[in-house]
C-alpha cells in the first residue's frame, strides 16, 4: 500500500477478487484502518470503466462492500461506462442485476436509492424483474421501488413460451404473484 498510488492499489484489489477472498478482506481491512480517504480513493478509482466497488457488489463481496462504504464510499456511487454495459449503474443496480438481497440489504440499510436510474433511464427493479427474481423485486418494493418500472418486456423463463410483456403480467410477475 502506498499513499500515492491508488490506482496500483486498485488493481491489486481487482488481482485478489479473484479468489484470494481472506487476502482481499486483510487488504481492504489494512487500506481502511490506515487512512479512510485514501482506501475511499482506492475503492472509487476506475479501471476500465468499472471500480473496486462496483466490482465487490457485482461479485457478491459482502464484507469488502461494508468496508468500502465504511471508508466513506457514496452508497450511490455511479459506475462509469465499461464496455457492453449502460453507464451510470449504481451499486444497487448490479446487486439487482446479480439477485444478490443480501448485498442489496446492506445497500439499502446504508441509504441507496431505489429509485436511481441509470443512462438507459432503468431502475434497480428493472434488472431484479427482468432476472425473474421476486425475493429481490419484493426488497426493493419494500424499500420504496416503483413496480411500473419492472422490465415489461421479459420472458417468464426458458422453458416458457407465455411472454410476460403487458403490464399487467409484469405487475403480477413483480409481485411474486405465478402466472
Amino acid at each position: 500500500m502506498s499513499n500515492h498510488a491508488p490506482l496500483k492499489d486498485a488493481i491489486v484489489l481487482f488481482g485478489l477478487l479473484k479468489g484470494e477472498e481472506d487476502r482481499l478482506v486483510e487488504f481492504g481491512r489494512r487500506l481502511v484502518k490506515t487512512n479512510k480517504s485514501y482506501a475511499q480513493a482506492v475503492f472509487t478509482t476506475e479501471v476500465d470503466g468499472w471500480t473496486p466497488f462496483h466490482a465487490f457488489v457485482l461479485r457478491g463481496e459482502r464484507k469488502m462492500v461494508k468496508l468500502a462504504l465504511k471508508a466513506g464510499v457514496d452508497v450511490n456511487f455511479p459506475m462509469g461506462k465499461p464496455e457492453g454495459l449502460p453507464g451510470s449503474c449504481s451499486p444497487l443496480h448490479l446487486a439487482a442485476h446479480r439477485g444478490d438481497v443480501s448485498v442489496m440489504s446492506v445497500l439499502i440499510s446504508k441509504g441507496a436509492d431505489v429509485t436511481i436510474r441509470d443512462d438507459t433511464g432503468r431502475t434497480p427493479i428493472f434488472y431484479a424483474s427482468r432476472k425473474l427474481n421476486t425475493l429481490a423485486v419484493k426488497t426493493l418494493v419494500r424499500a420504496g421501488a416503483d413496480l411500473r418500472d419492472c422490465d415489461p418486456e421479459y420472458k417468464q423463463s426458458e422453458s416458457s413460451q407465455r411472454n410476460t410483456n403487458n403490464p399487467i403480467t409484469c405487475f403480477l410477475a413483480c409481485s411474486g404473484i405465478r402466472i
